[in-house]
């Protein structure tokens, strides 16, 4: 299992606008939409998402397993539990899995979860990166230096739900950076699956870094994918 290493986490997220765009197009698909509840599972290191939706429902809930020390927003309910252990009481109407479907142990079973803890008609939002742009590519060539196959979350994802209707929606978010040393250290959270590899080729991957990224900008097209529980 990859453990969350919140320190390169918070490098990332201090370089990025990811979670601007996220909390941007998801207000957007849910604003004026009949719904009282809603699931966030894994909370990262800030309620960032709670603090910008919650105001969309009646109430607002986060599982997350790490032990929180933070303030959370009024009105706000926490789960300190994992998703793939704990055993819910009650349904929502809307669950957000954002960037979190990489950690589980059982991707099968927690999505299985993911949807029977919706009430009819409710609503998951999954986020996981794309294969485009310069996050696609870099994945590739990294797997290509190691020798070993990688597995797009993204298609392990679209292939749990092949049976379900879908919509899917694409973010583009960039992450800025001065040299492509300092990119490389950005992406280590990109890479927790093998850090030791990651490393042992730091020069190969600054290599590829400064030939195959241009501008100040590294672009990373995160996937909204939006079912419905019919």
């Amino acid at each position: 299992m990859v453990e969350f290493n919140i320190n390169w986490y918070k490098r990332l997220l201090m370089n990025t606008n990811e979670k601007t765009i996220l909390v941007s197009k998801i207000s957007s698909l849910i604003e004026g939409k009949s719904h009282k509840s809603c699931l966030e599972i894994g909370l990262g290191i800030s309620p960032y998402f709670a603090e910008n939706l919650s105001k969309y429902f009646e109430k607002y809930t986060i599982i997350e397993r790490e032990k929180v020390n933070m303030p959370l927003p009024k009105g706000v309910n926490l789960i300190n539990d994992d998703w793939e252990k704990t055993e819910l009481k009650e349904k929502f109407d809307i669950i957000i899995a954002s960037h979190v479907i990489y950690y589980f142990k059982n991707k099968k079973k927690s999505i299985e979860k993911i949807f029977s803890s919706l009430n009819k008609g409710g609503r998951v939002y999954f986020v996981v990166n794309g294969k485009e742009s310069d996050y696609g590519p870099l994945k590739q060539a990294f797997s290509k230096m190691i020798g070993k196959k990688y597995i797009f979350t993204y298609d392990e994802l679209k292939d749990l739900i092949k049976n379900k209707r879908a919509k899917e929606y694409t973010i583009p978010s960039s992450i800025k950076f001065n040299s492509p040393e300092e990119l490389f250290e950005t992406l280590r959270i990109s890479f927790d699956h093998y850090p030791k590899e990651y490393e042992e080729i730091k020069d190969k991957m600054i290599t590829y870094l400064k030939n195959n990224v241009r501008g100040s900008g590294f672009i990373v097209d995160q996937k909204i994918i939006e079912v419905e529980k019919d």
